[in-house]
């Protein structure tokens, strides 16, 4: 169990717990049918990750103590995969955007589920993806991450992923630099990363 703090420092949250797994480049979620490949300098969280869930924590692989220098663009990222079918955004980008720009869909982004703590900076669609730039005034989804988020929403192989991108509460980053993250995530995903430079 593990949790962020300024500093990019991965602690042991509970002492005592059992040696966590070592990071890794890349983990096969939901049986293999989608493989969460980390950006330049990232790793996959294996002991935050839940693959069989489809659910993979990244992070610069120099916080999870892989000895590796730090990337210039810190942050942690969190994938979700749905169930087989689940995968209807190309059909529906200009719904989902009508509803992220919603209440309801403020509520949806909410790590509590209160709308009002909700502010979406902006939504954009393209090559059947959805995504929302969005602050987030509630606890963070892990301790020591900033409040502003970039989320997207994709269909790969069928399935609905939801791929989110947050900077350190001490270290923010910049809306191009989230974006950027965001995007080397989803390639990764996609199996077509290319390392570019991040646009602040």
């Amino acid at each position: 169990m593990r949790s962020v703090v300024p500093g990019l420092i991965w602690a042991a949250a509970v002492a005592g717990c059992a040696a966590a797994p070592p990071p890794v480049k890349s983990l096969a979620l939901v049986g293999g049918a989608i493989n969460a490949t980390a950006p330049a300098g990232y790793c996959v969280d294996p002991g935050a990750s839940q693959p069989d869930a489809g659910f993979a924590v990244m992070a610069p692989c120099a916080t999870l103590g892989s000895g590796d220098a730090a990337p210039d663009v810190l942050g942690v990222a969190t994938i979700q995969v749905g169930l087989p079918g689940s995968g209807t955004v190309a059909e529906n980008q200009s719904a989902l955007m009508d509803i992220l720009n919603s209440d309801t869909g403020a509520g949806l982004l909410s790590t509590t589920g209160a709308a009002v703590e909700i502010t979406v900076i902006g939504t954009a669609s393209e090559d059947n993806t959805v995504t929302v730039h969005f602050n987030d005034d509630g606890a963070p989804p892990i301790d020591g991450l900033a409040g502003e988020e970039w989320r997207a929403f994709t269909d790969i192989n069928g399935r609905l992923v939801t791929v989110a991108v947050r900077g350190l509460a001490s270290a923010p980053m910049g809306e191009g630099t989230g974006f950027w993250l965001l995007g080397r995530v989803i390639n990764g995903l996609l199996g077509n990363d290319k390392p570019t430079d991040p646009e602040t």
